[in-house]
């Protein structure tokens, strides 16, 4: 069961156009430099998670009641939680955060956009999934593109949350088409607030 979990979260990647080192974050996108590594419900009982030291997000987040880190398939570059209770399933609803960098400033996030559509119609060129992409902002102010594919057999949101020269991408993939995944993936973009600048 869990090859076949690294399986499904190997080709969620390799369909995110991510890679697991910042060092290696780099794809077609603008031929160099873009790239990442996968609701709004809030309630009294969702916890404010920095992650861990080890990893390198530059940010905080609220991580939803009933979700746990999955830190057998969580690096320094990308963490992942699932549902508590799912954490042996064989296909678990799952999300994953992790940041990147771009070439656009938060000023030219249409431009990122279109980049990041581009590359997400190459990846799914020749496949029946179906893609939509929208354009919102965050509960912080920051603007957020999400970007849905519907495979036929899941369906992964990718919001990609714009800053200057690097964004954060939290990605969903649901296998069971439950409402509360949505909403817990909304709840950790809505509240995801970028560290201060040193």
């Amino acid at each position: 069961m869990r090859k076949e979990i690294g399986a499904v979260l190997m080709v969620m990647l390799l369909l995110a156009g991510c890679s697991s080192g910042k060092a290696e974050q780099k794809n077609d996108v603008d031929n160099s430099s873009e790239s990442a590594s996968v609701n709004q419900q809030e309630n009294s009982q969702a916890n404010t998670a920095k992650p861990e030291q080890e990893t390198a997000i530059p940010g905080s987040y609220t991580v939803p009641d009933g979700w746990v880190k999955s830190d057998e398939h969580s690096s320094a570059n990308m963490v992942f939680y699932v549902e508590e209770g799912h954490e042996e399933d064989e296909l678990p609803d799952n999300i994953s955060i992790s940041v990147g960098a771009n070439r656009y400033s938060a000023e030219e996030h249409t431009k990122f956009k279109d980049a990041i559509m581009k590359q997400l119609q190459m990846q799914l060129n020749g496949t029946d999934a179906q893609l939509e992409g929208s354009g919102s902002n965050t509960e912080q102010g920051d603007v957020v593109y999400t970007f849905t594919i519907d495979d036929g057999a899941a369906v992964t949101k990718q919001y990609y949350i714009v800053k200057d020269y690097e964004f954060c991408l939290v990605q969903l993939t649901n296998f069971t088409g439950s409402d509360s995944a949505y909403q817990a993936a909304q709840t950790i973009v809505d509240s995801f607030v970028w560290d201060a600048e040193e």
